[in-house]
């Protein structure tokens, strides 16, 4: 039995049209997922030798390297959703705060944050804060204050 972490064995698995799936190849260098993993694991299942099928510590070790892999999945979208949830309450405090904000063009932004936008790319929220009539990236926040801030302080 092939260990499915071997690179031959992931450059080389052709998963069979009698799935259901369409037959496709899985380079090294790309990253495995749940469904990935199962076609794996049918195409073993599929293509072993019936004079000598797979063992059964095999199979448990593969079945808790997918276990693993969906609780790693899991633990990484609520540690997401968490920092998500945490970038959201911190850009809220601001409102109504004075801040100085560096832009990339050099120039600096001062003013009361009036408002807050999010916006949420691959499960990421960023927040754009509004001061001055413009929209300024939360990270490039240099200075908070609840007083007014002159450009000498």
């Amino acid at each position: 039995m092939t260990d499915i972490s071997s690179s031959s064995f992931l450059n080389s698995v052709q998963v069979p049209s009698s799935t259901g799936a369409r037959p496709s190849t899985t380079t090294g260098t790309s990253k495995l997922g749940k469904q990935d993993f199962l076609k794996l694991l049918m195409a073993q299942l599929q293509n072993q030798d019936p004079m000598k099928p797979m063992d059964d510590t095999q199979m448990i070790a593969q079945m808790a390297q997918f276990s693993a892999l969906e609780a790693t999945q899991s633990l990484q979208a609520t540690m997401q959703a968490t920092n998500n949830m945490q970038t959201v309450a911190q850009a809220g405090g601001l409102i109504g705060k004075y801040v100085q904000s560096d832009q990339a063009d050099g120039t600096s932004i001062l003013g009361a944050v009036t408002g807050v936008n999010f916006t949420t790319t691959d499960g990421v929220t960023s927040p754009t804060l509004a001061v001055n009539g413009k929209d300024v990236d939360y990270s490039s926040i240099r200075k908070v204050s609840s007083t007014p801030i002159t450009q000498a302080s």
